[in-house]
């Protein structure tokens, strides 16, 4: 009621504010739809956001399947509730992230180029069960004029296999540090959908102006992502292990593995949305003289959402965001020879940094209570815990 009496205080004049309290409206009846389970009405408010805000009035059979990914994919505050969030790095990384020891200033989270990423398949997976391998496999193509960028989080906190592949200095496992976040509900914000994907076709966006883009504090509002994970069906993958099965839960060649989150009923009608939207896409793909440029690039919008069942247990979310790969915002790191594009300050978000079992037991002469006495001067907000997860020593 505060919201709707706001709303008829402002004149004419206050254009922007009028709008800004008509998203809070708007968000709030939406919320309602969630918490009452009344799961249609909802998801339907949560696609048609996402199908204004990528395709304006557009709409067709591939725009539609693409929205609907989305809107299964995509996590809202409402839905993540109290779930915490981790994200590992290594000892140093975390250092610069909090601007203590040597680096007197902090500096932002990164988001990464998909490049470059641990998994060799990243981007393609959806491409190999959509078969548009030739999207991404070529003897020769021409260099891609857009790149994603995403970091990642995964729902296993103080989790030792994450220890083990990412929390570590050295390649010492386990040494490394996990980030906690939303313990207290407060770090996931309500998403800028539009803030992901700053275009409308791709061919579109080269020499786009800058002015035209998101700034740099706008990242704060990207939205979260769940990863799906893609299975091909053998004697080893039990049918339960998936959600879903394709062409037939009787006839099982590949499935579809998403993590419940929150509640199941809600779970279960993301499934269900989830397997239509698919055999949407495949039904559309299997058609090679309907597939065009433009609809090749439609699957940008949601192949980096998919992932090899390989790496299921990593229980994956991401900020993602694509860009033109001559965007002002990208920058280039000397030290690992990379390119990013700085995500946010991160000292008022994170909860806790939990410190790998193995921290103090690299050559970098690390300790506990050293990182634990500077944080407390820079962030005293955040805790500090140590891992106790059963892990070997290092070799000496």
């Amino acid at each position: 009621m505060a919201a709707y009496e706001k709303l008829s205080q402002l004149s004419d004049e206050d254009e922007e504010e009028k709008k800004e309290w008509k998203k809070i409206i708007y968000q709030g009846l939406k919320d309602i739809h969630y918490l009452n389970e009344d799961w249609h009405s909802y998801f339907e408010k949560k696609k048609q956001e996402i199908q204004e805000s990528l395709f304006k009035d557009e709409t067709s059979q591939l725009q539609d399947a693409v929205s609907t990914v989305l809107a299964v994919l995509h996590i809202t505050p409402i839905e993540l509730g109290s779930i915490p969030m981790a994200h590992y790095t290594s000892p140093h990384v975390c250092h610069i992230l909090f601007g203590i020891d040597n680096n007197e200033t902090a500096s932002p989270m990164r988001l990464g180029s998909s490049t470059y990423m641990n998994d060799p398949s990243e981007g393609k997976s959806l491409l190999d069960l959509l078969n548009q391998q030739d999207l991404g496999v070529e003897n020769k193509s021409d260099s891609a004029s857009h790149n994603a960028f995403f970091t990642c989080f995964s729902s296993r906190v103080n989790d030792l296999n994450q220890f083990r592949l990412y929390g570590k200095e050295d390649g010492v496992e386990a040494s490394g540090c996990c980030l906690v976040f939303n313990k207290n509900r407060n770090w996931l914000k309500n998403a800028d959908i539009s803030a992901t994907f700053t275009f409308r076709s791709l061919s579109e966006t080269s020499g786009q102006n800058s002015d035209d883009l998101p700034k740099v504090d706008e990242y704060e509002k990207l939205p979260l992502y769940q990863v799906a994970y893609i299975a091909y069906k053998d004697e080893y993958i039990a049918e339960k292990k998936c959600g879903i099965w394709f062409p037939s839960q009787e006839e099982p060649k590949f499935g579809i593995r998403l993590k419940p989150v929150g509640n199941e009923g809600w779970h279960q009608f993301r499934l269900e949305r989830l397997k239509e939207a698919l055999e949407e896409l495949i039904g559309f793909f299997k058609d090679k003289s309907a597939v065009s440029d433009e609809s090749k690039d439609a699957l940008e919008y949601i192949r980096y959402l998919f992932k090899d069942f390989a790496f299921r247990d990593e229980e994956e979310f991401r900020l993602l965001v694509i860009k033109p790969i001559d965007s002002e915002e990208i920058e280039y790191c000397k030290d690992t020879k990379s390119i990013y594009i700085p995500y946010a300050d991160i000292r008022n978000q994170a909860d806790e940094v939990i410190l790998g079992t193995n921290y103090e037991k690299t050559g970098n002469q690390r300790k506990a209570e050293v990182f634990r006495y500077r944080m407390k001067q820079k962030c005293p907000d955040v805790k500090v815990s140590r891992s106790t997860l059963p892990i070997n020593p290092p070799n000496k």
